[in-house]
C-alpha cells in the first residue's frame, strides 16, 4: 500500500507540469508575422523535403536537416536534435541510425548539428546559441510540434547538450522545452539533469569506456542515473534507463538506439502535445487545442461533444470539429494501448504511466476501460511481484558499481529483481545487464 502511495503521488507531481504549459506552447506557435521582430523569417528551404546543409549567423556552426517521408502538412513532426561529440562533425550529413530507429517510425524532422572547429568545448554558449537558431529556423520552415521531440549527445556533445538543457528548466527563460526524450549517449552531460519537464531519460555506458575522460564517463553517468531516479521518487518520470554494454567501447550501438527510442514512444503518448495549434485558428476550437495540447484530454474531449451537440454552430465548423475530436480520440486510445502493453511487460512503467493517464482522462467514459485495465494487469502474479522493487533499487544503486565490476553482494540482490521484474522491464533488462558485469 506505501508503495502504491508514493506512486500516485509521484504521477500527479509529474503531471503538474503540463497544466502549467498551455500559455507557454501558445505563445511558442504563434504564427511568425504576429511574433517579435527577432523571429526567423522563412528560408529558402521552407518545405524541402530530403536532407540538406544550412548555416546559421554564427561562422563554422552549421546544420543539417533531414525531413521524414511521412512529413507533411496535414501530418506536423516532432524533432530530434544531436550533438556529436569532439571532432565528429564530419558525420553530421549521416542520419542512418537516428532515421532507422526515430525520424521514420515517429515522423521527426532531424537536425544535426555541426560545430567545423571540432570542440564542444570552445565557445559552448555560441555552439548553444546556433543550436537554438537551428530550431527556431526549422520551427519556421517546417509544421512542428514543439514539445514533442528528443535531443541527444555522445562524448563532448555533452557540454552544449547540458547548456541547452538547463535553459528549460524551471525558472530560467528559455520557453517551453521541445522534447520529451533525452538521452545521453556515452555523453559528457556533467550537470544536474533534474528539474527539467518530465521526459524520458536514456544513459548509455560501456565498460570500455568506464575510465575515459575527466572526469570519467563511470562517474558521471552513474551520477547522471543516481539523479534521475532519486527524482522520480519525488515527481520526476520514472521512465529511466541506465543501459551498461559489456566490453562496449566509446560508441553508439544500433541496440542503444533501438532501446532509447523505445523510451521515446512511451513518453511522447504520455507528455508530448499532438495538435499544430496554428491549423485551428478559429476561437471555438483554438481554446480546446489548446487544452488537449496540455493532456486534459478528458476536458478537451467533453468540450467537443458540446460542440457537436450545439444546433446553433456552423456545419463546417462543426465538421472540423469532429475531424478533431477523432485525433483526441486517437490520443486516448494510443494511451489505453500503451497501458495494456505495459501492464504485461513493465508493472513498474504501467503503475507509473497509467496514473499520469488517469489524470489526464478525468471525466471522460474511457477512465473507467483504464481501470479495468490496470484491474486486469495487477490480477497477475509478476505484476504484485514486480511493485515492491523500485524503491529499493534506486537506494542500491548508488553502491551497485565498483570500477566497471559489480560491487560485492550486488549479484545476488540483481538476482532477485530480475526474476521478479520480468525480461521485458526496464529493470529486468537493467539487472540483466548489470549482472553480465
Amino acid at each position: 500500500m506505501r508503495t502504491a502511495a508514493l506512486w500516485r503521488r509521484t504521477a500527479f507531481a509529474a503531471a503538474l507540469p503540463l497544466l502549467f504549459a498551455s500559455a507557454l506552447f501558445a505563445a511558442a506557435m504563434a504564427p511568425p508575422q504576429a511574433a517579435a521582430p527577432s523571429q526567423p523569417q522563412p528560408s529558402a528551404n521552407k518545405g524541402k523535403t530530403g536532407t540538406y546543409e544550412c548555416k546559421t549567423s554564427h561562422a563554422g556552426y552549421n546544420y543539417y536537416v533531414y525531413v521524414p517521408k511521412s512529413y507533411s502538412d496535414d501530418n506536423p513532426a516532432g524533432l530530434h536534435l544531436y550533438f556529436h561529440g569532439q571532432g565528429g562533425g564530419g558525420g553530421a550529413p549521416n542520419f542512418g541510425q537516428w532515421s532507422k530507429h526515430f525520424l521514420e517510425p515517429y515522423n521527426l524532422i532531424g537536425i544535426n548539428m555541426q560545430y567545423t572547429d571540432g570542440d564542444n568545448g570552445k565557445d559552448t554558449p555560441g555552439k548553444v546559441e546556433a543550436a537554438i537558431e537551428a530550431i527556431r529556423q526549422t520551427l519556421t520552415d517546417y509544421k512542428v510540434l514543439l514539445g514533442r521531440g528528443a535531443v541527444g549527445s555522445f562524448s563532448g556533445g555533452g557540454l552544449p547538450h547540458e547548456m541547452l538543457m538547463d535553459k528549460f528548466k524551471r525558472g530560467a527563460s528559455g520557453g517551453p522545452c521541445p522534447f520529451n526524450h533525452v538521452a545521453l549517449y556515452d555523453s559528457n552531460y556533467w550537470g544536474d539533469p533534474t528539474g527539467l519537464p518530465p521526459a524520458s531519460w536514456f544513459i548509455g555506458l560501456g565498460t570500455k569506456e568506464w575510465d575515459m575522460g575527466k572526469p570519467t564517463l563511470g562517474v558521471t553517468q552513474t551520477r547522471k542515473a543516481n539523479q534521475l531516479f532519486a527524482a522520480a521518487l519525488t515527481g520526476g518520470c520514472a521512465d529511466i534507463y541506465f543501459r551498461i554494454t559489456k566490453d562496449k567501447g566509446h560508441s553508439i550501438s544500433d541496440e542503444d538506439v533501438r532501446e532509447s527510442a523505445a523510451q521515446f514512444r512511451r513518453s511522447d503518448i504520455a507528455f508530448a502535445p499532438f495538435l499544430y495549434e496554428e491549423d485551428y485558428p478559429e476561437p471555438q476550437l483554438a481554446a480546446i487545442v489548446r487544452t488537449a495540447n496540455t493532456l486534459a484530454l478528458g476536458k478537451a474531449a467533453a468540450s467537443l461533444d458540446r460542440l457537436a451537440a450545439d444546433a446553433k454552430a456552423d456545419g463546417e465548423l462543426k465538421a472540423k470539429a469532429a475531424a478533431l475530436k477523432k485525433k483526441v480520440d486517437g490520443r486516448i486510445e494510443a494511451a489505453l494501448a500503451l497501458a495494456k502493453e505495459l501492464g504485461q511487460d513493465d508493472p513498474i512503467l504501467c503503475n507509473f504511466y497509467a496514473n499520469v493517464f488517469t489524470l489526464q482522462l478525468a471525466a471522460h467514459p474511457k477512465a473507467k476501460e483504464l481501470k479495468e485495465i490496470l484491474a486486469e494487469a495487477r490480477k497477475r502474479p509478476e505484476f504484485a511481484a514486480a511493485q515492491p522493487l523500485f524503491v529499493p533499487f534506486v537506494s542500491a544503486l548508488r553502491s551497485m558499481f565498483s570500477g566497471n565490476t559489480l560491487a560485492p553482494g550486488a549479484s545476488k540482490y540483481l538476482e532477485d529483481v530480475k526474476a521478479k521484474a520480468g525480461e521485458k522491464s526496464l529493470l529486468g533488462k537493467m539487472a540483466t545487464e548489470f549482472l553480465a558485469m
